[in-house]
């Protein structure tokens, strides 16, 4: 038996995504990556839902692209400016301050 998809699946709710979001802030490769994605952890609750779908989005990236954006400070695509800005400024609020 043959199963379709739906041609526009739903959105995840807001509770799956902040999980995702959540776990995929705090498993990245390395130790750069995880302090930069895991300062967004504090706000997380805070977050509009279309931002936290693009965080998500940004953060399913491959690895070497996260490190290079994040951690490297390489220029994204524009595509994905505002996302790595986004974390940059969480990095920056959280994470430096301490």
């Amino acid at each position: 038996m043959n199963a379709t998809l739906p041609e526009n699946p739903a959105p995840p709710n807001r509770d799956l995504l902040l999980r995702e979001v959540r776990y995929r802030c705090s498993y990245r490769s390395t130790l750069e990556l995880d302090n930069i994605c895991r300062s967004l952890l504090p706000d997380l609750e805070t977050l509009e839902t279309s931002e936290l779908e693009a965080i998500r989005n940004l953060l399913l990236q491959n690895e070497n692209l996260l490190q290079r954006w994040l951690v490297e400070h390489h220029t994204p695509p524009p595509e994905w400016q505002l996302q790595v800005a986004l974390l940059k400024h969480y990095f920056k609020k959280n994470y430096q301050q301490k």
